[in-house]
């Protein structure tokens, strides 16, 4: 597996951990120490805005997990990747496209798009 695809899978990991103990350890494998992220309706910068951020989404969505939708493609520092919900037959909460920038082994910035984001259930 390359390098890139390795990164993603830790990426991925971090996120779909809810439990914060163990969510550390993939944060500081994936993010660099003063990495930012950025979406249509969350931000955090540096490891401990991260972890907390994802655990407000384990919080207000328990038992969502996610999973790349894409391989990632990567050229010059910038990787581009899809991702969706897990399992495959899960409903579509929400589900977008990220663009990274990578440095070394780790990923510096992050910014999310939402493709597709369900309905509010009334």
């Amino acid at each position: 597996m390359s390098p890139v695809a390795l990164l993603f899978d830790r990426y991925i990991d971090a996120w779909n951990e809810a439990d914060p103990a163990p969510r550390r350890d993939p944060i500081r494998a994936t993010y660099a120490d003063d990495a930012c992220y950025r979406d249509p309706v969350l931000e955090a910068d540096g490891h401990d805005a991260i972890d907390l951020m994802i655990g407000r989404v384990h919080d207000r969505f328990p038992g969502r997990r996610f999973r790349l939708a894409s391989a990632p493609n990567a050229h010059h520092g910038r990787v581009r990747f899809a991702w969706t919900p897990a399992p495959e037959d899960s409903p579509p909460l929400v589900e977008g496209i990220d663009f990274a920038i990578v440095a070394g082994n780790r990923l510096t910035s992050v910014t999310g798009f939402f493709d597709r984001v369900a309905a509010p259930r009334t």
